[in-house]
């Protein structure tokens, strides 16, 4: 009887979260500057799979490829003068799962997904959810109308949010090491990363005369870049 209650109560619970997106939807449409002709597709691509076994996971699969498409697409024709390994990069930018994730939350799509009991919706920020869903949503929106559609809408979002998309060509320190060990025609840079304690991330760099760099940061990325960093100005002594 107790399960036969819990399950009756969770499924009272999922009919609520859909009702209230029903009633949420023409919001979201209106942050979007799209409106749906079909509702069962912006549904369906904000359903996780969390909720239901019918959820928007294989949108998350077209919605990538029409992303990396558009995404190449607008690069070129507002960057005429730039090479093909710099469009790679600003490209690699835009569709990373940390933008994604930012252009989510500019739509405030994490009010919007329809989630299982097993993820907090406070905790949302902390995974790859919202890039996901912004994925799924833009195959909803092909979907529902064409390919030019969908480019267009995608390169007005490009366009608006551009400035938070940290579209700069400039070389970060692993980038720059990487070229200059190359140029030297020196080995490569090996990574050792430890977490000596919670919050801080080490990396270690060991030279080709078995010097050691080390990095500290908030992250393995960060410390990759500061050992890189110490690495690098060891280098440029020798010039």
């Amino acid at each position: 009887r107790s399960t036969l209650s819990s399950s009756s109560a969770a499924s009272d619970v999922y009919k609520r979260q859909e009702m209230d997106l029903s009633n949420n939807l023409d919001s979201l449409e209106e942050l979007l500057s799209y409106k749906f002709s079909k509702r069962e597709l912006l549904k369906l691509s904000l359903t996780h799979r969390s909720f239901s076994q019918e959820n928007n996971e294989i949108y998350e699969f077209l919605g990538d490829s029409i992303i990396n498409l558009c995404a190449s697409i607008w690069l070129m024709n507002k960057n005429k003068d730039l090479s093909e390994g710099e469009l790679s990069s600003l490209r690699s930018k835009i569709v990373s799962r940390k933008n994604l994730g930012r252009l989510a939350k500019n739509f405030k799509l994490e009010e919007f997904v329809i989630l299982g009991n097993s993820i907090s919706r406070k905790k949302i920020h902390q995974t790859e959810i919202l890039g996901n869903t912004f994925e799924s949503l833009v195959a909803a929106i092909y979907f529902d109308s064409n390919f030019e559609n969908t480019s267009n809408w995608l390169s007005q979002v490009f366009e608006k949010y551009s400035d938070l998309m940290d579209l700069s060509l400039e070389k970060d320190s692993k980038t720059e090491l990487q070229e200059l060990l190359q140029k030297r025609q020196l080995p490569l840079p090996k990574y050792l990363n430890t977490s000596p304690k919670e919050g801080l991330f080490e990396s270690s760099i060991v030279s080709e005369q078995n010097k050691h760099f080390l990095g500290k940061g908030s992250s393995i990325k960060e410390a990759e870049k500061d050992a890189a960093e110490n690495y690098l100005k060891h280098l440029m002594k020798d010039e």
